[in-house]
């Protein structure tokens, strides 16, 4: 008699001794060792707390669990390597291994990447979710607050006269910016189209904030929690968006005699271009700009690198360059290497506005060089930006199908 037979007897002899264990898991019976299932003594199946689900009549385990789930958690019992099924929810066979007691750790080599992945995205959703604005700030208290709350802060399922508000609010902020943009043109020859028509762009400007100012205080009201609403980051931009026009607007009623300079001194302006911070309310109103924004959010590392490398490259070849200039030129415009800097930020950018041009011959081959290291440079964070925004599109458009199911 060979090794190998002598062992498949002693294997015999040992599972004839052995006790069999029927498990019914939702009337589909599985039938194992009981041996085997002593391998994990600290889980459910290899302890006496399995005891509690056993039925005296029929002489077998019952458990009201996943019969599909069941095949993997049984053969982590019998070969000692946990493995999971791509077709399965990966939340719901998390639940199995915490009824059955089994460690998400033990999963095998083969399986482990593909459910980190998947738990990785579970996180970042919920991380989403417990972030945006309709999941803080959404009412649950009065008809009034869920009223202006679905007119004015539902941007998912607005109903049709919330799309109404929300495109006419839309339409204000463009005729806002607009405005702002316009009336620093000249109209005449010293005067701009501010001073020219000052009574037009006060009362489209005053309209439009009243708007603003009447939107933010609903949206306020309809909020559950003041203090989210307030510190949430997109209300403290169209605060900023609002309040430089009642600032200016209470600096003229007190000093109304005061001179065109005095008016227009720094602090002023400063509150003026402010101004500018409306075009950001947009992006609660244009499902497209939310999801440029995420995109550049998640690129943010990696365009934080390339930036620190397009500012390395440009210290280089600045460096180099003027050193270059000093030594063979005298008549040289690089002064100095900040000098150098903006020429050589120019022609990254593949801007070239010919204020400042190198004069020896290895300058030019330099500033050559310099301008295809921008062009490449250039080009790197757009596949970036692109395969964030494609992400979230799709993730936008699984959004809208599983609404559409429902």
């Amino acid at each position: 008699m060979t090794l190998q037979s002598k062992n498949r007897h002693s294997k015999l002899r040992t599972e004839r001794l052995d006790k069999k264990i029927t498990i019914n898991v939702s009337g589909r019976r599985f039938c194992t060792w009981d041996s085997t299932l002593k391998k994990h003594p600290n889980t459910l199946l290899g302890s006496d707390a399995i005891k509690v689900y056993f039925d005296d009549d029929k002489n077998e385990y019952f458990l009201d669990r996943d019969p599909h789930m069941f095949r993997y958690i049984l053969n982590y019992y019998r070969d000692g390597k946990l493995h999971y099924s791509y077709d399965d929810c990966f939340g719901a066979f998390n639940e199995e291994l915490s009824f059955y007691g089994i460690d998400v750790d033990n999963l095998d080599e083969c399986c482990w990447e593909e459910c980190y992945n998947l738990s990785k995205k579970i996180c970042s959703k919920n991380q989403e979710v417990s972030k945006c604005p309709w999941s803080e700030l959404a009412p649950r208290k009065s008809f009034l607050r869920t009223f202006f709350w679905n007119l004015l802060e539902n941007t998912e399922n607005p109903p049709r006269v919330g799309r109404y508000i929300q495109s006419f609010l839309g339409i204000l902020i463009y005729i806002s910016v607009v405005g702002t943009i316009v009336e620093t043109e000249r109209c005449c020859k010293d005067k701009t189209c501010e001073e020219t028509y000052p009574r037009l762009f006060f009362a489209v400007d005053a309209f439009c904030m009243i708007v603003f100012t009447a939107e933010y205080i609903l949206r306020l009201y309809a909020s559950d929690n003041s203090l989210k609403f307030i510190r949430n980051k997109m209300n403290i931009v169209d605060l900023l968006a609002v309040a430089p026009f009642y600032v200016i607007l209470i600096y003229n009623n007190l000093f109304p005699n005061s001179s065109s300079a005095v008016k227009n001194a720094s602090s002023l302006n400063v509150l003026r271009m402010l101004r500018v911070f409306r075009i950001f309310k947009l992006s609660r109103h244009s499902k497209h700009m939310r999801q440029m924004g995420r995109a550049l959010k998640r690129a943010i590392v990696d365009l934080g690198f390339l930036f620190l490398a397009f500012l390395l490259t440009n210290m280089v070849f600045s460096s180099v360059l003027y050193y270059i200039e000093q030594m063979e030129a005298k008549k040289t415009k690089f002064r100095s290497i900040p000098d150098s800097m903006w020429y050589t930020i120019i022609t990254m950018m593949t801007v070239g506005y010919g204020d400042m041009v190198p004069i020896t011959s290895l300058g030019k081959i330099l500033g050559s060089l310099c301008c295809l290291s921008g062009i490449i440079m250039l080009a790197l964070p757009i596949p970036i930006i692109q395969e964030g925004s494609a992400e979230i599109r799709e993730k936008e458009l699984q959004k809208e199908q599983q609404k559409q199911s429902k």
